[in-house]
């Protein structure tokens, strides 16, 4: 028994990232759970972090530094745009998404990360070059926001006041993107990590499902 665990919380990570995701979306489909899916939400979010960053294989000084970077950078940015409405449009967090500063969740610092380090990760395993990870990683996480704006809503994470995200959204997403994969490149964090790009693909998964549950059902 202990074995197995061991193996589901090292090697077999992307087994588990699945299992994890559709007991999500189970307890995100049934009456009786929705409104406890909704509270675990942002523990789900630093459990999974802090699984694929246990995996991480390399940590020095100059990761911490970036990847903390990161996550103030993304924190800063949104308390920004929150208050402002000038970077991502208007729109407001939910109570999806748990303890707030400036009307902004802390954890939203730490997707940030992680969609930075998994879509790195990703483009590291076909290139090598820094110009098309940097461009492939930011279009990857374009990709990922323009499901996971459908998402959010219905998880309660956040909204804006027109129910669309504007362009603007966007433009800041990629640039933010750019910067961030730039950073990771320049620094040359090592993000070869297996189960980052599973769970990548799990989450972004997760979110499909949930949105084409909304249209269909």
């Amino acid at each position: 028994m202990m074995r197995t665990i061991k193996y589901l919380v090292t090697e077999g990570l992307p087994i588990t990232f699945i299992v994890f995701y559709s007991v999500g979306l189970a307890l995100y489909f049934t009456p009786f759970t929705h409104e406890m899916f909704k509270h675990i939400t942002p523990y789900s979010l630093v459990l999974v972090a802090a699984a694929i960053f246990s995996q991480h294989k390399k940590w020095d000084v100059k990761t911490v530094v970036v990847l903390l970077g990161i996550f103030v950078m993304g924190i800063a940015a949104e308390i920004i745009g929150v208050a402002t409405g000038k970077l991502f449009g208007v729109y407001n967090y939910g109570s999806g998404l748990g303890v707030k500063i400036a009307n902004v969740p802390v954890v939203i610092g730490l997707n940030w990360v992680f969609l930075v380090y998994t879509s790195n990760c990703i483009m590291t395993r076909y290139t090598s070059k820094n110009y098309l990870i940097i461009i492939g990683a930011s279009l990857l996480m374009i990709m990922y926001d323009i499901v996971l704006e459908k998402a959010a809503p219905l998880m309660d994470m956040w909204e804006f006041s027109s129910n669309e995200p504007p362009i603007d959204n966007y433009i800041v997403w990629f640039i933010l993107a750019l910067i961030f994969n730039w950073a990771i490149q320049y620094s040359k964090v090592n993000t070869d990590n297996r189960s980052a790009r599973w769970l990548f693909f799990s989450q972004f998964g997760f979110f499909i499902a949930i949105v084409l549950h909304n249209m269909f059902f």
